[in-house]
């Protein structure tokens, strides 16, 4: 699970580089509402529930955004121009994210019986139901629990 959260997480510098080129926000309320929507119902086919599945899904575009932001101020501060070697958002990108979904959401199914006994035992992940970054923090000491063998 880590692996997946941490490919995904690596891929907000180029999304970053693309929006930047096309001068467009970091934040992009329907994307973000549609790629949540498409991880739940993923999520479904393979028993998750829908808290958990936004939850995680939320928690992963916030931390990208923070990504996002920082290189934005540094670039601003830097008057950085267009970036040559930026990817496509649209072909490039989304499709590479997509495959990270499925493989984020393949790893919470199968260590499912993992993350039952460690909400049981964690009040932050109360918090999480209502702050994606309460999530990240009290799942964090136990990323390592979560990777396959």
């Amino acid at each position: 699970m880590r692996q997946a959260i941490d490919q995904r997480l690596l891929l907000a510098p180029a999304v970053a580089r693309a929006k930047w080129n096309v001068q467009a926000p970091i934040e992009d309320l329907p994307r973000e509402a549609q790629v949540i929507a498409a991880a739940v119902q993923q999520g479904r086919a393979l028993g998750l529930p829908d808290a958990l599945v936004e939850t995680v899904f939320k928690a992963q575009i916030e931390a990208s955004k923070t990504v996002q932001r920082e290189l934005y101020a540094q670039w601003k501060a830097k008057q950085a121009g267009h970036f040559d070697d930026a990817p496509d958002l649209a072909k490039t990108i989304r499709p590479e994210l997509d495959r990270i979904t499925v493989q984020l959401l393949r790893s919470i199914a199968d260590n499912q019986a993992t993350l039952k006994t460690a909400a049981r035992s964690m009040r932050p992940l109360e918090a999480a139901a209502i702050s994606p970054a309460a999530a990240a923090q009290a799942l964090a000491p136990f990323a390592a629990d979560f990777r396959r063998e």
